[in-house]
């Protein structure tokens, strides 16, 4: 028997018992059909003990040399030069007051989003255990008005 296959065994008798549900789903330990069993949990060690090591990320952006690497919480565009593109026009002062004016709406509006993201998250965990202390309790934020006022301000932009 090779290495290759040495290792393919282990693989196979060590974490067999790993969960399959994938779902992220609780239980109580020691009861019912879904006892744990007693190396559920522990198969990321074994990946060690293979010789496999967390990422680098860092080191390994800098090894991808002549690729770009974005990173998924980076904002997706660097901020814009609105002064540099107005003076680039040619235009009088009036007008470039007024396109300069237009275009910091638009990373106002971004701004107040990601504000908007943050709280709309926030009000979801605060009615999440209002829920969870009195299930007959009506909601906390009126949600269905919100979804109006976005659905018709994503259509502005259409």
């Amino acid at each position: 028997m090779n290495k290759k296959e040495k290792i393919k065994e282990l693989i196979q008798t060590k974490l067999k018992e790993m969960s399959a549900t994938s779902t992220g789903a609780s239980f109580t330990t020691g009861f019912g059909e879904n006892y744990p069993t007693p190396v559920a949990g522990k198969a990321k060690n074994y990946y060690y003990k293979l010789g496999f090591r967390p990422v680098n990320r860092k080191a390994l952006n800098k090894k991808a040399k002549g690729i770009e690497v974005k990173q998924l919480w980076e904002e997706e565009e660097p901020k814009f030069d609105i002064e540099g593109f107005v003076n680039s026009l040619g235009v009088d002062d009036n007008i470039k007051h007024y396109i300069a004016g237009r275009l910091g709406d638009f990373n106002l509006l971004a701004d107040r989003l990601k504000t908007l993201i943050k709280l709309i998250q926030n009000a979801k965990k605060e009615t999440i255990n209002s829920y969870r202390e009195t299930p007959e309790k009506r909601s906390i934020y009126g949600t269905d008005l919100a979804i109006e006022l976005l659905d018709d301000t994503i259509n502005q932009f259409k």
